[in-house]
């Protein structure tokens, strides 16, 4: 049977997707550090998952999490525009090391494909509507820039590693 990671499996659209999984009957591995999630959007499901604690960005064993994987959703971030401005050392750490540190841990555990959570902020400001994937990127804030900068790490590791990745706008 697969085993599905979900990181920020504890925030809005994690939460979801764990809840999705577990109704299909998916073994389902939530990682989050509790940062912006909350262990109560777990609340109904969290019998049939396995929740641990684990900082992406700081977790020097990120690999002995992911044995025995198939796909990672990938939903952990620091999720604000305006937190990036304030701070952005932090929203990179989680955003950006955070990210690489999921991947390189994906790549040596053998996890066949990982799931990314984008965001429209990597259009920036651009006036045109609707967004299409096509688009080039234009971040205006450290946010956007992170998420753009996932992106280009999923592709990076999908070229150089083999990682199956998908980048969701």
């Amino acid at each position: 049977m697969p085993v599905f990671v979900v990181t920020g499996g504890a925030g809005f659209i994690g939460s979801h997707i764990v809840e999705a999984l577990s109704r299909r009957g998916e073994q389902v591995v939530v990682l989050d550090n509790f940062s912006t999630g909350k262990r109560e959007n777990l609340t109904g499901f969290e019998s049939g998952i396995d929740v641990r604690e684990v900082d992406l960005a700081s977790e020097p064993r990120l690999v002995d999490h992911l044995a025995d994987v198939d796909t990672v959703f990938h939903q952990a971030a620091i999720p604000s525009v305006s937190r990036s401005v304030e701070d952005p050392l932090t929203s990179h750490q989680a955003n950006v090391n955070g990210t690489m540190n999921l991947l390189v841990a994906c790549r040596d555990a053998r996890v066949r494909r990982v799931v990314y959570a984008s965001s429209s902020s990597v259009y920036g400001d651009s006036p045109t509507l609707p967004k299409t994937e096509d688009m080039p990127a234009s971040p205006i804030s450290p946010y956007g820039a992170q998420k753009y900068f996932g992106e280009v790490y999923m592709q990076v590791f999908w070229r150089a590693f083999g990682l199956e990745t998908v980048s969701l706008r």
